[in-house]
This record gives structure tokens, sequence and C-alpha cells, in this order.
């Protein structure tokens, strides 16, 4: 039990480290639509502005949109709507040809 404890804390400490240190970076890019609510057919980096490390606030069209950063892992940007509470997911942008 106590080994499951000590795992569960070291891996609590990573996400909370990673997320503080390196999540900006991985948002850099254009992200295009796959689930959820749809902001716009795709949202780039110069459109968000990260508040308090938790919540994203995205300019799309005039528009302002508010939503709770769940992650960005593996190419993929979780996103949660404030209003909706209804998840959302966008995926990096690939231009044809590059895989």
């Amino acid at each position: 039990m106590r080994k499951a404890v000590e795992i569960l804390l070291f891996l609590l400490v990573v996400l909370v480290f990673d997320r503080f240190l390196f999540l900006p970076g991985r948002m850099n890019g254009t992200w295009e639509y796959q689930t959820g609510t749809n902001i716009g057919d795709s949202i780039s980096f110069e459109n968000i502005d990260i508040v308090n490390n938790f919540e994203v606030k995205i300019s799309t069209s005039r528009k302002l949109d508010s939503f709770y950063l769940l992650g960005c892992y593996f190419g993929t940007l979780y996103l949660l709507d404030k209003d909706t509470m209804e998840y959302t997911v966008y995926e990096k942008y690939k231009p044809l040809g590059i895989e």
C-alpha cells in the first residue's frame, strides 16, 4: 500500500511540474477541430491567452470563448467549455504530405 501511495505522489508531482513548465511550449502551433464545442475551423497559439495556467481565452472572429485547459499531450489539445462543461478536443495541424 505504501509503495502505491509513493508512486501516485510521484506521478502527481511529475504532472504538476509538466503542467507549469512544459505545457505552454507544447501548445505552440495551429490546432484543428476534432470533437466537442467548435470554436472555429482552426485555432492558433496566437489566439490563445493562458490565464492562471488553468483557464484559456480563445479569440476567434470577434468572439471571446473561455475554457479550462485540461492538457496538451501527444499532439492533442484538451479543453473544457466553462459554460456548457462540454469536453472539446483539437488536434495539431499537419500539412498534407508531412507525417
